[in-house]
């Protein structure tokens, strides 16, 4: 028995179905340690104990240097960050370090799990279960008041329980609305694509009705950024797999979408009000003398009564319990306004500041504060050029592999299946643009399998077996 199936299917189901209960906290910081955090580094040990009695087969691997490489970049930036820079706490910077090596060990760990193509049926079977989980707990959330756990801010990461009113946005089983729309914007992708192209029927109908309900939860995210990652990185695996009319149906559900969802609605609508240009004041200089103005006459007019019912305008509110609830208002046009002005004016600036100072490895990870919202900055700003170029040469590398096919006219089922996986990493990059997508660890976890599963087939798609 392959002991890393058994490992892959429990983390498809574990890592995005159990909430971000934290274990234990660490001072500076409100990134915690929790139970995904214990379960991996036992999987890891596992892992490294398989390569030593094997002599160490992932040495044979090409890929590996890849990331080997990208490991010594970071490495490197977080010494210069301790050392030099002194840009925040030692134990800070380590501990994103070793967050980062934790995210990406998934991928080779799923590659032990997937030694042939017949092995890769039961990893859609179980992502479509956590799917499945994820989707009813986001309904439950809507409909039923289910509780989520937060890491939006310090106090949330604690633990506590949080209920959610109608106007607030779904969030994941495991983090926030951003979380779980990068989550699906991913996964939905694969699972629409192989609609298309899945024979077994009831396996179709299965993934149909799965899909349809869960982009429904997409919508109720409003997340502007993952919902048009999802639209491109739908077309790209679409056209790919030459499967040009299912782009019609995709493109019109997103479009309809967008004008029935009214938080989508009118976030989009804020969004384009912002970026709409603003008027110049123009001012006239005048040289002829100003004429007096007519002094106004001011009449009492004796007013008459009128009965007018007042109807309070309705705001979004988030309902915090505690020992004193709180009812928070949120003005869409306001918050829109604000989550553009902190990117724009505070986060980005930051991370391009922490790149000027050392072009070539940055200030080191977690140097730039928790969160950037722009992965390719973030990426620059922390571990420079050298962590940029190599962290990125990994898809890349996917996608030179993976052009051969680009052009085949009638690619078996595998072939459409790497094919979709470009559509994936397109959708992944689109959010990268607004979205730390690589350092939110579930959705990280889950990207680094899909990856994984992607590499197996390149491989075995090669070898022809």
């Amino acid at each position: 028995m392959n002991i890393f199936r058994i490992i892959l299917a429990t983390l498809i189901l574990f890592i995005p179905l159990y909430p971000k209960f934290p274990l234990a906290n660490f001072s500076g910081i409100y990134v915690a340690l929790r139970l995904d955090d214990i379960i991996i580094a036992i999987v890891i040990l596992i892992w490294v104990f398989a390569q030593i009695k094997n002599k160490f087969p992932i040495l044979k691997q090409k890929i590996t240097y890849l990331f080997l490489a990208y490991f010594v970049a970071i490495s490197i930036s977080t010494l210069i960050a301790v050392f030099i820079y002194q840009t925040t706490s030692p134990h800070i910077l380590l501990l994103h370090l070793f967050r980062r090596f934790e995210y990406l060990s998934l991928f080779f760990i799923t590659l032990g799990a997937l030694p042939t193509k017949k092995d890769f049926s039961f990893s859609y079977y179980f992502l479509l279960l956590s799917l499945l989980g994820i989707t009813l707990y986001g309904y439950g959330q809507r409909h039923y008041n289910l509780p989520i756990i937060s890491t939006m801010n310090e106090e949330f990461s604690r633990g506590q329980l949080l209920q959610t009113s109608i106007w607030t946005r779904v969030s994941s089983t495991f983090a926030g609305h951003y979380d779980l729309a990068a989550y699906l914007s991913l996964v939905l992708i694969i699972i629409f694509s192989l609609i298309p192209i899945i024979k077994n029927k009831i396996l179709k109908t299965v993934s149909l009705i799965l899909f349809l309900v869960s982009f429904n939860l997409l919508t109720q995210t409003a997340s502007r950024i993952s919902i048009f990652a999802f639209w491109g990185g739908c077309f790209v695996a679409l056209f790919l797999i030459k499967k040009y009319l299912w782009i019609i149906p995709i493109s019109l559900l997103v479009v309809y979408s967008m004008f029935n969802s009214i938080d989508l609605n009118q976030r989009l609508l804020a969004t384009l009000n912002i970026l709409k240009p603003k008027p110049t004041p123009t001012i006239i200089i005048s040289t002829k003398p100003t004429t007096p103005q007519p002094t106004a006459i001011i009449i009492k007019i004796k007013p008459t009564l009128t009965k007018y019912v007042v109807v309070p305008t309705p705001f979004p509110t988030i309902i915090r319990h505690g020992p004193i609830d709180e009812f928070i208002p949120i003005d869409t046009d306001i918050g829109v306004a604000r989550s553009g002005e902190i990117r724009f004016n505070v986060e980005w600036p930051r991370a391009i500041n922490a790149f000027q100072k050392n072009i070539l490895f940055g200030t080191g990870l977690g140097s730039i504060s928790l969160a950037t919202d722009n992965d390719f900055l973030r990426l620059l700003g922390e571990s420079g050029i050298f962590g940029f170029i190599t962290f990125l040469f990994i898809p890349f590398y996917f996608l030179l592999k993976t052009i051969k096919y680009f052009w085949q006219k009638k690619p078996d089922f595998y072939i459409q299946l790497q094919l979709i996986f470009i559509g994936v990493i397109v959708s992944a990059f689109a959010n990268a643009i607004f979205i730390d997508i690589f350092e939110a660890s579930k959705v990280a976890y889950t990207f680094w399998i899909i990856m994984a599963i992607f590499y197996r087939l390149i491989e075995l798609n090669s070898n022809k077996k």
